[in-house]
């Protein structure tokens, strides 16, 4: 799945209503609400993704693990040590901003998950969704 910054990841585009998503991964999926969030997540944990909705229903997060591929101008995320793809995304033009669990390039609407160096997991977001 190829992420457009602050626009779509694969099939996906931000501002999909919660039925557009789930009829275009056409996959099983189960709710959830994560981190107390008055939202319930879509989790489609067959493909290694779990979709974030806004109050209106709108589609404005997506968060992948394995067995999801994702790639962002030929860069790859998962299972990737921290490292290379820093060093990737740098090339690429985009600074970082490390948290306690990973990085956030906030200019390309991606965030990373690697608390051991490795990653994990990898989010696109909606501009604006961090502000």
């Amino acid at each position: 799945m190829e992420i457009v910054p602050f626009s779509s990841i694969g099939a996906l585009t931000f501002g999909d209503t919660r039925e557009d998503a789930r009829a275009k991964l056409g996959a099983d999926y189960s709710m959830f609400a994560k981190d107390g969030g008055a939202n319930e997540t879509d989790a489609f944990d067959d493909s290694g993704l779990h979709l974030y909705y806004d109050d209106a229903g709108k589609l404005e997060f997506v968060e992948a693990f394995e067995p999801a591929e994702i790639v962002f101008r030929e860069i790859h995320f998962l299972g990737r040590d921290i490292a290379s793809v820093v060093r990737d995304m740098n090339a690429a033009g985009f600074a970082e901003n490390y948290s306690d669990v990973g990085v956030k390039f906030p200019e390309a609407g991606i965030a990373i998950f690697a608390p051991s160096e490795i990653i994990e997991g990898v989010a696109a977001h909606r501009k604006g969704y961090y502000e």
